[in-house]
C-alpha cells in the first residue's frame, strides 16, 4: 500500500509517526473519508469544505487543505485503484507533534497530515435485503458536528449493534433520534422524507445532503426536523445514509419490525437514482 504523510508518498511499511504527535497522544486532530467509483470521486469539495470546517472549530493553526483533492486522487491512481468499482481514501490531519500538554503547542508547529487508499467492497446484501439497528442514548460530545478521530463512543456503540446482530447504533439525545455512529439517518412516513436537521449534535453527512437534493428532484416530500425514537419506529420506512453504507435500507430497530419488514418503494426510488448517479461518474 502506498501512503501519504506530510508532503511525501511511501510504502506503509516505511511510514513513522511521532509518538508525540498530538493525534496519538490526545485525540486531537479530524478525518475524512471519500468514495471513489473507478477512479471519480463522490462530493470531493464538500468533504475538503467539511475538513476545513473541522479544522477552524478545532482552532488549527492551518485551515486551508489546498492539497486535499490532489493526494486523495494520486492515493487511487498510485495504489492502482482508478479501475476499481469502489475505493475508500482516508485523509487526517493532526495539531502536530508537541510535547504532551494540554495547551495548544506553537502556532508554527506543522500540522501532521496522512493519507491512505484501499479498496472497498459494496454491502450488497444489506443494500438489498435490508438489516438491522439498535438505539442507544447518546454519550457523546456535544460537538459531533466535527469530524474528530476521537471516536472511543461510536467504535463501543458500534459494536454493541455487532454484539445484538445489528449493523448500526443510532444515538438517542432526549428522546430525539441524532444519528448513527457512522451515517445518517432518514425515516419515510405517508411517502415523505425527514431526517433530524443539522446541529452541533451530528455531522453533515455528505451523502445526507445529495440524499434530500436526489429527493427533491423525485418530486418527494422533505423535511430536515426532529425525529423522536418513538416516530423512527413506527415509521414506514428508515434508511441510512453515507459514504460507505449509501443507502441502506433499516428493516428492523430494536425488537421492532419497520413497516412489513421490507425495504419500501421511497427507498428502493431513492437506491436507483443514487446508484444511477454514481455509475455516471
Amino acid at each position: 500500500m502506498i501512503t501519504y504523510l506530510n508532503g511525501t508518498y511511501g510504502k506503509l511499511e516505511s511510514v513513522s509517526i511521532n509518538p508525540d504527535d498530538r493525534g496519538f497522544l490526545m485525540a486531537d486532530g479530524i478525518y475524512e473519508v471519500v468514495r471513489f467509483y473507478r477512479g471519480r470521486p463522490l462530493g470531493m469539495a464538500a468533504h475538503r469544505a467539511r475538513l476545513e470546517n473541522g479544522a477552524r472549530a478545532m482552532r488549527f493553526q492551518r485551515t486551508d487543505f489546498p492539497e486535499f483533492e490532489h493526494v486523495m486522487t494520486q492515493l487511487v491512481t498510485r495504489n492502482g485503484l482508478a479501475d476499481e468499482h469502489s475505493a475508500t481514501v482516508y485523509f487526517q490531519a493532526t495539531r502536530g507533534v508537541a510535547p504532551r500538554s494540554h495547551g495548544f503547542p506553537p502556532p508554527d508547529t506543522p500540522l501532521t497530515t496522512y493519507g491512505f487508499a484501499r479498496p472497498f467492497r459494496r454491502h450488497a446484501a444489506e443494500i438489498a435485503d435490508g438489516a438491522g439497528a439498535i438505539t442507544l442514548e447518546d454519550d457523546r460530545w456535544a460537538h459531533c458536528d466535527i469530524k474528530s478521530i476521537a471516536l472511543l463512543p461510536n467504535t463501543l456503540a458500534h459494536q454493541k449493534a455487532r454484539d445484538a446482530g445489528a449493523i448500526e447504533a443510532l444515538f438517542v439525545r432526549n428522546g430525539e433520534v441524532q444519528e448513527g455512529t457512522h451515517s445518517n439517518v432518514m425515516i419515510c412516513t405517508a411517502g415523505g422524507v425527514r431526517t433530524p436537521p443539522l446541529s452541533n449534535t451530528l455531522l453533515a453527512g455528505v451523502t445526507r445532503r445529495l440524499v434530500l437534493d436526489l429527493a427533491d428532484e423525485l418530486g418527494l416530500p422533505c423535511a430536515e426536523a426532529p425525529v423522536t425514537r418513538a416516530e423512527l419506529v413506527a415509521a414506514d420506512e428508515v434508511f441510512l445514509v453515507g459514504t460507505t453504507v449509501e443507502i441502506t435500507p433499516v428493516v428492523r430497530v430494536d425488537d421492532h419490525a419497520i413497516g412489513n419488514g421490507l425495504p419500501g418503494p421511497v427507498t428502493r426510488a431513492l437506491q436507483e437514482r443514487f446508484f444511477a448517479l454514481v455509475d455516471a461518474l
